[in-house]
């Protein structure tokens, strides 16, 4: 029975670790060539065309060319480079072109401190030099009619109007936000994550406690990937660390989730 369980949370853990593996890699968006349709035209044949006779302008005799004579100079041979440095020379800058380029911010440079929390079952991370505070979920949010699904309204916090936005519809893959149909999310969350200056506000269901990370814990993101609210994933947590700098960014352009 315990080998059973055992088992049980092995399967969970690696189905997190693949889940996260997959959100640092870009899916591959083939874009099929369009369809053109080619349509024959049929020209009836012209009748009856006159000859048209076209003057030919006789060609300008060419000037004679000047070829300038110079003294003799020495010619040294070029310095023949050995094939093996040629050949190490082009591999090292092949992995330079083929090495994915972190995108790990300054601020990860050294040791620093996460605030988990969780969405609809996903757990997530903030840095905390990117937190503004986190608050109780209040149903003073003010639902904004016409804005997209996981724009949850505004929320006036002190002098703040605070754009809160359904954390879960945003950072959720599209093939897991079907399991989000008839989701309530005023039912679900219970606190706000406040990120860049106040602005935005990220609904969560359940606040975690705050850990220091060291640089190489996180496996930071290429910067080939859409999910400009991802910098990267903790494995040792089982959790996603927001970029909140580029969240608030995707929001302000109107960008969809998954983009």
């Amino acid at each position: 029975m315990a080998s059973d369980k055992s088992n049980l949370l092995v399967d969970e853990k690696e189905a997190v670790e693949n889940f996260l593996d997959a959100l640092l890699r870009e899916p591959e968006e083939a874009t099929p060539a369009a369809a053109v349709e080619v349509k024959t035209i049929d020209v009836p044949p012209v009748l009856n065309m006159p000859k048209l006779e076209i003057p030919v302008a006789e060609p300008e005799p060419e000037a004679p060319l000047e070829v300038e004579v110079k003294a003799k100079t020495t010619v040294e041979a070029p310095v023949q480079t050995p094939e093996s440095e040629i050949i190490t020379k082009t591999e090292q800058e092949t992995s330079e072109e083929t090495k994915p380029v972190s995108a790990r911010p300054d601020w990860a440079e050294a040791p620093f401190q996460i605030l988990l929390f969780e969405v609809a079952g996903l757990k997530l991370a903030v840095p905390l030099i990117e937190l503004s505070a986190v608050i109780e979920w209040t149903d003073n949010v003010t639902e904004m009619p016409g804005h997209a699904d996981f724009y949850m309204g505004i929320l006036q916090h002190l002098e703040h109007k605070v754009a809160v936005i359904d954390t879960a519809r945003m950072v959720m893959p599209a093939n897991k936000l079907q399991e989000l149909a008839g989701d309530d999310p005023r039912e679900r969350v219970r606190h706000i994550v406040l990120i860049d200056d106040y602005r935005w506000g990220l609904a969560c269901d359940k606040i975690g406690e705050v850990i220091t990370l060291q640089p190489e814990e996180v496996r930071w993101r290429s910067d080939k990937t859409r999910r400009g609210w991802l910098a990267g994933t903790v494995i040792n947590h089982m959790c996603a660390l927001l970029n909140s700098d580029g969240f608030a960014k995707m929001l302000e352009k109107g960008k969809e989730p998954g983009e």
